[in-house]
């Protein structure tokens, strides 16, 4: 692959030559297969707000009853099979020979029980599309939802993780630590944010060839190593402590293009980065629509491209909290204006907006990429007189905090969902948490058009749209970049098979590597 390395008008403090001088030992041929991964796993229990990056792993620990292809196509997986009449109600029948890692037999008692139980604590709005489930046989139960509801159904199937409640509510943690799996692998080793590790089993359930391909266990051992540091991500690859790297950071992965001894593939995904503005009305920007625009003005989406994708030809600006991977995004947006990059403009709105200085914090996790754009945002907003302050902390850290707008001003997230309407609703539904929506915020008028586009009925082009404008318009989210996903690996791992997942990567369990 070919690609011309660009120079960097915002180039981050990245040494050139930072891999020279090292020494290469290769892992391969060793029998674990060694995945680089920049998120930090600090937890593996199933009842938890979940991101789209934990899907590799995810589909290593627990079953779902459906999974999407790379195709964005559901696939049954636990599930059996499933019918409607009315798309309202589903029958859905399982598997009747499902077990986990520690012998204990599958009903739909457990399904209905990881329901109502995910519906309760409230982790994920797919459960306020649910209106209630019921078991009707040992292996069939029936979900009926809400409404009539456009990519609901899926995102239960998506959203249902398989595990048994006795052996959930024996655990002393809620798995948090240690899981009975009902995957084709099992938990060997777990080290929050360090080292996770599978042993495919020998007595999964399910026969290989029926599953679908993004989750057949191709991979006798493997290992997923959190790396966050950008820069030691390279130089573990360099020196065969791993053998791939998922979503390597673009300032490293443009490094390795043209060297023979790795192969560097470029993906689109669904998961651009947008920032988040608190909804809590005792933050200063809860409620002070102008300052919001002010931040947003402020910030170079076209200075980050650069700076943080290394270049167009590595990533783009956005023209919305979605990207054109979620089905419903309308291309005409990216003719529209979006927040500009204009300075200008946004020191007027700041003067409008009454702001007088305060300190407005700004959280994300510790990751290279995630880091870099808090600073560029905080350097921006300087520029302004906006005073920013970083709060910078562990993936565990943020994951316990980010669903109260109490406890910052902006956060740097990813992109989820597979619908534009699933995103909206995962991130601006009032009623999908027990705050509001994911930002503590309360807005029924955002509510009422959001239902809209749920259902068939309500999914038109011009009720998307409606959503759109007034997202960009009340300035209660920015959609800031989305990257080209790099993932790097070793040529001497031996990449025979390669297997995709939905949001563009490779899933690499369920690929073949001759050379580990």
């Amino acid at each position: 692959m070919k690609k011309k390395v660009l120079a960097m008008a915002l180039a981050l403090s990245l040494t050139a030559g930072m891999f020279a001088g090292t020494t290469t030992v290769s892992a391969a041929g060793d029998g674990v297969l060694d995945i680089g991964y920049g998120t930090a796993i600090d937890s593996l229990t199933p009842f938890r707000a979940r991101t789209g990056r934990e899907s590799p792993y995810l589909k290593n620990m627990y079953e779902f009853l459906g999974v999407y292809n790379s195709d964005l196509e559901m696939e049954p997986w636990a599930a059996k099979s499933w019918s409607t009449e009315d798309n309202m109600t589903y029958e859905i029948e399982i598997w009747d020979n499902m077990t986990d890692s520690a012998g204990n037999h599958i009903t739909a008692s457990d399904i209905v029980w990881f329901m109502e139980e995910s519906k309760e604590r409230a982790l994920n709005p797919t459960w306020t599309k649910v209106e209630s489930v019921e078991q009707t046989g040992d292996y069939t139960l029936k979900v009926t939802l809400n409404a009539d509801q456009i990519g609901a159904f899926e995102d239960v199937l998506y959203d249902t993780y398989v595990v048994s409640q006795a052996a959930f509510e024996a655990s002393a943690d809620e798995f948090a630590t240690s899981i009975i799996s009902t995957s084709a692998y099992e938990v060997t080793e777990f080290t929050a944010s360090s080292t996770l590790s599978f042993d495919k089993r020998d007595d999964y359930w399910q026969d290989i060839e029926q599953l679908p391909e993004c989750v057949r266990p191709m991979v006798d051992k493997v290992t997923y190593r959190t790396i966050t540091e950008a820069s030691q991500m390279g130089i573990a690859l360099e020196t065969g402590e791993i053998d791939i790297c998922l979503r390597m950071d673009n300032s490293t992965g443009v490094q390795f293009i043209d060297n023979p001894d790795y192969t560097v593939e470029l993906s689109d995904g669904n998961q651009g980065w947008e920032l988040f503005f608190s909804g809590a009305e005792s933050r200063p920007v809860g409620e002070n629509q102008l300052l919001r625009q002010a931040i947003c003005y402020a910030i170079d989406t076209e200075g980050m491209v650069a700076g943080l994708c290394q270049g167009a030809e590595y990533g783009d600006k956005m023209a919305d909290v979605c990207t054109p991977r979620h089905i419903g995004y309308n291309e005409a947006w990216e003719s529209e204006e979006y927040y500009n990059y204009d300075p200008e403009k946004a020191k007027e709105l700041v003067a409008e907006s009454g702001y007088n200085g305060e300190e407005l914090s700004i959280l994300t996790s510790s990751s290279t990429f995630n880091s870099r754009m808090a600073q560029m945002i905080q350097a921006y907003c300087a520029a302004v007189g906006i005073n920013v302050t970083l709060d910078i902390r562990e993936m565990a850290q943020v994951t316990a905090i980010r669903l109260d707008g109490t406890q910052y001003d902006m956060f740097i997230n990813t992109i989820g969902g597979t619908y534009c309407s699933d995103h909206w609703s995962i991130r601006y539904d009032p009623n999908a948490y027990a705050t509001g929506d994911a930002t503590s915020r309360h807005d029924e008028t955002l509510a009422e058009m959001l239902y809209s586009t749920w259902t068939r009925e309500g999914y038109t082009q011009e009720n998307i749209d409606a959503v759109h404008n007034y997202i960009k318009d009340t300035a209660i989210a920015y959609g800031m970049i989305n990257p080209k996903f790099f993932s790097v690996w070793r040529n001497d791992a031996g990449l025979e098979n390669e297997v995709l997942e939905f949001a563009g990567y490779i899933m690499p369990t369920a690929s073949t590597w001759t050379g580990i």
